[in-house]
């Protein structure tokens, strides 16, 4: 009798899970259908599913995902053609997803992993409550896989994928919060401070702007050339030399959106905060400023780092990404999901290195996985935070007794660096990885003492920066026919050194003094 009374407890759940796996598997086949003929200029919605070799029309029981693939036996049932895999794949992997997705929202754990990944509102409210929000969520899922799978096929993301998400969050964030019944744990979509949400509105206003007047032909569009400098059609890797210039023309567009940030921002900020907001007002809010914030930090370090290595840095489908993350998921996800995205594409470069397979390799499926570590493995990501945070206050609790010693580790790491740079040249990706770990190191160390010591910070600056600039010349582009471990390694190089110049700018205006 008590299993019994057991399982029609469990009942309502299983029924919920099988629901979501087989939604999550529609999802999955609809997903395919998007990341590989949206590239290509195809209609999602037309033709209908049919086998691409002899172009027989599949019947309605042959398209059902997975059942469907099960009963063909993987192969066309007009000419015996073999159906890829892939096909299958993703719409397994999409129904565990949404059933993975339900789990961390709705269900309970004693260990109470489930629990402060939803945070308790999705729990207190229930399915049906939460419905607009969990349709939110599995919207901006089903987008983040879907530019994923673009991405890593083609370098290139439709922005109308993330732009339809961010939409769906704009509308279905506020309908969550009028269903909402119970506010005794903080709703997901919180808007963020006062002053935020003006400068939120007016920077979505000055990008509507933009907007209209790209639309209208007044604003240029960046590199609308480039497909005279492609060795083909399709060719995202073209050797494009005018990346700086192109970026007068993305700050020019999202001049009016700073602009009227700032004023939003002060005008806010002299109005005052209201004395009561309705929570939904505030999910509109809060949908515009992780859209805003989420895209922004994107954009800022796509322009800055393209005017560095004057070559294009990032790309503006990784820029609408992360607006959709932002939007669909907060800010908060975004910065620290685009925080882990380095380390997702490191762990990714250095396989490579090893499998001896294409150096190329889109940023989005990083940033992507980051934002997803970022919202769902919260309690994870938390204790690795705190880890590292506590082992760079070891590091620095080190420099701050021994400055001089830290200046002198950053000073042989940053010529281990430059000799491993030149070593690269020959023994290619491994040299490669350690010239980069080696010199990230040294301007950590830098970093954690330079203040301590003024001008012996100076002098070890210079050498950190000579270093990056001997090894990006010795590990150049010129030495590869094509984009690779070294002409990775030279532009990473750049970048360090455009760092330490930077900080060290920050810590001379600063002006901090030395320890007693």
């Amino acid at each position: 009798m008590g299993s019994m009374n057991d399982f029609t407890i469990a009942l309502p759940t299983i029924v919920n899970m099988v629901f979501m796996f087989a939604f999550g598997a529609c999802a999955g086949s609809f997903i395919h259908v998007v990341a590989y003929r949206m590239p290509a200029g195809l209609s999602v919605i037309s033709p209908p599913s049919r086998c691409p070799v002899c172009g027989f029309r599949l019947p309605w029981y042959q398209n059902m995902p997975i059942v469907g693939y099960v009963l063909l036996r993987g192969r066309c049932s007009a000419c015996s053609v073999h159906i890829p895999v892939r096909y299958v794949l993703s719409e397994l992997l999409m129904g565990l997803l949404f059933v993975a997705i339900y789990a961390v929202l709705f269900l309970p754990s004693s260990a109470d992993f489930w629990y402060s990944v939803g945070e308790g509102w999705w729990r207190a409210q229930g399915v049906i409550a939460a419905f607009p929000a969990l349709v939110a969520v599995l919207w901006g899922t089903g987008a983040l896989v879907a530019m994923t799978m673009c991405d890593a096929r083609t370098f290139l993301i439709p922005i109308a994928i993330p732009r339809w998400a961010s939409v769906v969050a704009l509308i279905a964030w506020p309908i969550a919060a009028l269903l909402a019944r119970d506010f005794s744990h903080p709703f997901p979509a919180l808007a963020p401070a006062w002053p935020v949400c003006g400068a939120a509105i007016g920077a979505v206003g000055g990008l509507a702007i933009s907007r209209i007047l790209l639309v209208a032909g007044i604003l240029p569009r960046s590199f609308e050339d480039w497909g005279d400098y492609a060795e083909s059609e399709g060719d995202v890797f073209a050797d494009y030399p005018y990346a700086r210039r192109e970026m007068i023309k993305e700050v020019a567009f999202v001049g009016p959106a700073v602009l009227l940030g700032a004023v939003g921002w002060v005008v806010a900020n002299h109005l005052g905060a209201p004395a009561e907001m309705h929570p939904a007002v505030g999910a509109i809010f809060a949908v515009a400023a992780g859209f805003v914030i989420g895209g922004g930090v994107v954009w800022a370090l796509r322009i800055i780092a393209t005017v560095l290595l004057d070559t294009e840095a990032l790309g503006l489908g990784d820029v609408h990404l992360m607006s959709c993350v932002g939007a669909v998921f907060g800010w908060r996800v975004a910065l620290i999901g685009f925080v882990i995205a380095p380390f997702v594409g490191l762990a990714w470069w250095l396989g490579n290195l090893f499998r001896k397979a294409p150096m190329r390799m889109p940023f989005g499926p990083s940033l992507a996985i980051g934002s997803f570590a970022a919202f769902f493995l919260k309690p994870i990501v938390a204790t690795a935070v705190v880890a590292g945070l506590a082992t760079m206050a070891h590091l620095g609790g080190w420099a701050r007794n021994d400055p001089s010693g830290a200046l002198a580790v950053a000073s042989v790491l940053a010529i281990g660096a430059a000799v491993s740079a030149w070593a690269a040249r020959k023994t290619g990706g491994i040299a490669a990885a350690a010239s980069i770990i080696l010199m990230v190191s040294a301007v950590v160390a830098w970093i954690l003492a330079a203040h301590m010591r003024p001008g012996a910070g100076a002098v070890v600056a210079g050498v950190l920066v000579a270093c990056c600039v001997v090894g990006s010349a010795v590990s150049g582009a010129g030495f590869e026919e094509e984009s690779g471990p070294r002409t990775a390694l030279s532009r990473i190089l750049r970048l360090l050194a455009f760092v330490v110049v930077l900080v060290g700018a920050f810590l001379l205006l600063a002006r901090p003094g030395s320890p007693s």
